[in-house]
């Protein structure tokens, strides 16, 4: 299989893995799929390696949720911000049970289906409903008061709250 071919499979397992949340709401772009709601957004990411080779593709997937509130203007605006502007992040691994950080490699030899199959699948019954609980400003807050914060900072996780909460107190 040479690159093109695997980048042509690389490809297929994004679209089959949006095709299986499509009925969410989620909508694809490039190697981002989110649905955005009441002003926040919810991504799911692919992410390929760095140390890709014309015979390896090596990629993770990043969930996280971006809250339109809180982009700053450098920011790119809600639909076009990726996981690195977001105000909650993980990566899949961090819902399977093993390791936090979960790549998987896609090779001459690997199984086409059996690899849709299985990123398609996690993204449908781990990811989506990973990223939709949070993707509400009153979920983010809820999470953040808890002490909890995937992806931030103590610091980030109380300045981004402090403004939430500000927020929803002077829109009341």
């Amino acid at each position: 299989m040479a690159e093109n071919e695997l980048n042509a499979v690389f490809k297929k397992v994004v679209e089959e893995s949006a095709k299986s949340i499509a009925h969410l709401g989620f909508k694809r772009n490039g190697l981002k799929i989110s649905k955005c709601l009441d002003g926040n957004c919810a991504l799911i990411e692919f992410q390929k390696s760095r140390d890709n080779t014309a015979d390896r593709i090596k990629f993770t997937i990043n969930l996280a949720v971006i809250c339109g509130k809180l982009l700053e203007l450098f920011q790119p605006p809600l639909e076009k911000a990726g996981s690195a502007d977001s105000h909650f992040w993980n990566r899949i691994g961090g819902l399977l049970g093993g390791e936090p950080d979960k790549w998987w490699e896609l090779t001459p030899s690997t199984n086409e289906k059996v690899l849709m199959n299985e990123i398609s699948s996690l993204v449908r019954e781990k990811a989506a409903p990973y990223v939709l609980q949070y993707v509400r400003s009153d979920a983010l807050i809820q999470l953040w008061k808890s002490g909890k914060s995937p992806g931030l900072t103590h610091k980030q996780r109380l300045q981004y709250l402090k403004r939430l909460e500000g927020d929803a107190s002077t829109s009341q």
